[in-house]
């Protein structure tokens, strides 16, 4: 580690690894960590028609044959509107080459589908926003250790929601070398 212009070494029993979408090329390969995949994303900020009204976190499971490109995710953002995506339908990138600009297909979509919807935000206020997925292709997470390396990895763009749990379990995989996460969390 270099900190200040100098170098620390620092030695550890056990190391924790959530470096989300740099995961894959940091851990070793005998980590055995299913495919990981990182996408650009492309939701938006939008201003509710009146802002004494309080909005929900939601999810929004389309049937593909009525709705927009996937299914559509949202929740409040203090002091930015409500934030409003679709899940898992970015462009597949390098984590060190995104743009870090939206997708403009998925903008125009994203906004149609908006005012179609949600009557009580202003379409037409989007303030787009890039964010990166890293996914596992059944959506469950990466939670488990092997040897002196713990792994939190493959959060598919709604780990964070689940925060307090993904710590709790890390912490006991990293300080307890019994410990197990349950099983779809589990590297093969």
């Amino acid at each position: 580690m270099e900190a200040g212009g100098e170098r620390y070494d620092i030695f550890a029993d056990t190391v924790v690894v959530t470096a989300g979408a740099w995961t894959a090329g940091i851990l070793p390969r005998s980590s055995a960590l299913p495919r990981l995949t990182v996408t650009e994303e492309s939701p938006a900020h939008f201003a509710p028609r009146s802002p004494d009204h309080a909005w929900p976190s939601f999810n929004h499971f389309v049937d593909p044959q009525r709705g927009p490109i996937g299914n559509v995710y949202g929740m409040p953002t203090p002091g930015e509107g409500v934030k409003v995506g679709f899940h898992m339908v970015g462009p597949v990138v390098d984590p060190d080459e995104r743009t870090f600009r939206p997708v403009p297909e998925q903008a125009a979509q994203l906004r149609d589908y908006v005012a179609e919807w949600f009557r009580g935000l202003d379409a037409d206020t989007a303030a787009p926003i890039s964010c990166a997925y890293t996914s596992t292709v059944t959506e469950d997470f990466v939670l488990d250790r092997r040897g002196r390396i713990v792994v939190g990895a493959g959060f598919s763009g709604h780990g964070f929601t689940f925060t307090p749990a993904v710590g709790s379990v890390l912490a006991d995989l990293a300080t307890d070398d019994t410990a197990r996460a349950a099983e779809p969390f589990r590297l093969p």
